[in-house]
Parts: structure tokens; C-alpha cells; sequence
């Protein structure tokens, strides 16, 4: 009988250590497979962040692209923008839209003394001739602008007069004496102003008549901007 319980035991025994030795390889067995694998995982997530970081690169060229097209057109833009202001500009002070100042020269006009044979004539008087005569003058030598009495002077300005009075636009008459301030190139029209072959009507009036012709460069003359509110003489409201 004790033998047998023995042998039981021995049994029993035998039984648990073939499981524990059965769970030992078993485990054994496991851990590489589940290494591979969570190896396999990491390549695939490896491989997949990869994927999504080119994704990601490609987006940022394509952003990236875009901006450059963006900053390039609105530079082009800005060019063009900048390019059309300063003809606006341009145009609006050749047309006399706008106030000036700069270096020019400064001319005065003043009425003669009548001469024993000047039979009763108007040729010792400033007239509209002799101003429109100096306005030209001054335009073809480099002026940027021109004001008559403080009257600016645009492309379009028209000058009339009899006796003595100029006419500026439909303006108020203008006497003796009148100032011409002009803005631009100072040295060329002031050599321009002492040329005696220049002005020929004026010249032969100096002489006949004392007729006053006198010029001054200065280094900043300033001119208005044109008044559009033009005074039309011998008109009155009803």
C-alpha cells in the first residue's frame, strides 16, 4: 500500500514538472514571436510616419509655392500700383492740380515811360503778349511750372488783354507790374532770360520805351495749386 502512494506521489510530481517545464518552453517560444512582431509594428509605424511626414513636405513645398506666386504677383502689383501714382502724380502737377515748390527764377514786368514819338501808342505798356512771350520762354527752357501773379498756369491756359490789362483764363485783368515765379531748371532759364537775341518784342521796347525786364534765380520758389474758380470780369450775378 505504501508503495503504491509512492508511487502516486512520485507521479503527481512528475506531472508538475512537466508542466511547469511544458509552460517554461512554451514561454520560450512566445517572447521571439512577439518581438517580431512588435518589430513588424514599429517598421509599419516607422514607414507609415514617413509616409505622412512626405505628405506633409509635399503641402508645405505646395504652401510654400503658393506664397512665392502670391508675394510675386502683388510685388508686380505694388510696381504697377506704384508706377501708375507716380504718372498720376505727374500729370496732376503738369496740369497744375497741385501746389510746388523747388528752385526757379522770378521775372518782373513793369510798364515803360511814353515816348515823344510814340504818338499816343500803348508800346511803353505791359501787355498780354510780352507775359504769354515769357511764359513760352520758360516752358521750352525746363520749367516744371509757372504762376503769373500768383495765378498758376496749366497746358490749357489762354492769355488776351488790350491796353495794358492781360486776361489769364477769364480771370480778373492783370496790370503793371506782373511777377512770373517759375520752378525747374533755374540755371538754363536764367541764361535763357539774358539772352538778348530772346524776346525780341520785349528787347525793342527796352530801348524805345525803358520798358522794366528784370530775373533772379532763386533756390526755392513755391507755387499754388490752380484756382478752377475762375472770376469772369464784367459778369454779375442777376
Amino acid at each position: 500500500m505504501s508503495r503504491l502512494a509512492g508511487v502516486g506521489v512520485v507521479a503527481v510530481v512528475a506531472l508538475l514538472v512537466g508542466f511547469i517545464l511544458a509552460d517554461q518552453v512554451r514561454s520560450q517560444l512566445l517572447t521571439p514571436s512577439n518581438q517580431v512582431a512588435r518589430y513588424q509594428a514599429l517598421v509599419r509605424s516607422v514607414q507609415d510616419l514617413e509616409a505622412s511626414n512626405a505628405g506633409s513636405r509635399r503641402q508645405i513645398a505646395d504652401l510654400r509655392a503658393q506664397i512665392d506666386a502670391l508675394e510675386s504677383d502683388a510685388a508686380a502689383r505694388s510696381a504697377t500700383t506704384q508706377a501708375l501714382q507716380s504718372q498720376v502724380s505727374d500729370l496732376r502737377a503738369h496740369a497744375g492740380l497741385v501746389a510746388m515748390h523747388g528752385p526757379g527764377v522770378e521775372v518782373l514786368l513793369r510798364n515803360g515811360v511814353p515816348g515823344p514819338d510814340s504818338g499816343g501808342g500803348s508800346g511803353y505798356l505791359v501787355n498780354f503778349q510780352d507775359v504769354q512771350d515769357v511764359v513760352n520762354l520758360l516752358f521750352a527752357q525746363g520749367a516744371e511750372a509757372v504762376a503769373v501773379n500768383g495765378r498758376r498756369i496749366t497746358p490749357l491756359s489762354s492769355f488776351s488783354g488790350s491796353e495794358g490789362q492781360i486776361v489769364i483764363d477769364q480771370g480778373p485783368p492783370v496790370t503793371s507790374p506782373v511777377k512770373l515765379d517759375a520752378i525747374g531748371d533755374r540755371n538754363r532759364m536764367v541764361a535763357a532770360l539774358d539772352d538778348p537775341s530772346a524776346l525780341p518784342g520785349v528787347r525793342a521796347r527796352q530801348v524805345q520805351f525803358q520798358l522794366h525786364l528784370t530775373f533772379e534765380g532763386l533756390p526755392d520758389v513755391s507755387l499754388p495749386a490752380y484756382d478752377s474758380s475762375l472770376q469772369i470780369p464784367n459778369v454779375a450775378a442777376s
